[in-house]
C-alpha cells in the first residue's frame, strides 16, 4: 500500500485533521519526490492553519513549499530569484521543520545551509549565481 493513499482520502476530509499532521505528510511526500501530492497537502495544510490561527507554523509551512516547488523544477538552479527569495525567508524564521524525517523543529539557519544541496539541487551553481545577483 502506497504511503500516500492515506493523505489522498485526508484530502477529501480535512477537518479530521490539524494542520501540522498535512505539514508533516507534504513533507514526507517532498521527501518521496511526490510533488503533486505535496502540493495539495501544503494547501491544505495552510488552510488548516489559517482556521486554526496559527501565524508562525503557515509561515515554514510556506518555506517548505517554495523549496518543494524548486525541487520539483528539472533545473530549479536556473531560478536564482525564487532561491534568493527562499534564502530571505529562512533567515526570518528563528525555527522550521527540518527537510528529513521525523521533521523535527530546528534552526532555521541548519536548514540555510544544506536546502540547495539536500534536494538535488545543484548547490555551487545556485550559490555561485545568487552572489551574482546580489
Amino acid at each position: 500500500m502506497s504511503h500516500s493513499l492515506p493523505w489522498k482520502i485526508a484530502l477529501v476530509v480535512p477537518g479530521l485533521f490539524a494542520g501540522a499532521a498535512f505539514h508533516r505528510a507534504a513533507l514526507a511526500a517532498v521527501q518521496r519526490r511526490e510533488f503533486a501530492l505535496a502540493e495539495r497537502l501544503f494547501e491544505r495544510a495552510a488552510s488548516r492553519y489559517r482556521a486554526e490561527l496559527r501565524v508562525e507554523p503557515l509561515a515554514r509551512l510556506r518555506v517548505h513549499q517554495e523549496i518543494a516547488r524548486l525541487r520539483a523544477l528539472q533545473h530549479p538552479h536556473v531560478d536564482t530569484a525564487r532561491c534568493l527569495e527562499v534564502e530571505r525567508a529562512l533567515t526570518r524564521l528563528d525555527l522550521i521543520e527540518a527537510l528529513e524525517s521525523p521533521f523535527e523543529l530546528v534552526e532555521a539557519k541548519s536548514v540555510l545551509a544544506t536546502w540547495l544541496s539536500d534536494g538535488g539541487v545543484g548547490q555551487g551553481r545556485v550559490v555561485e549565481q545568487i552572489a551574482r545577483a546580489a
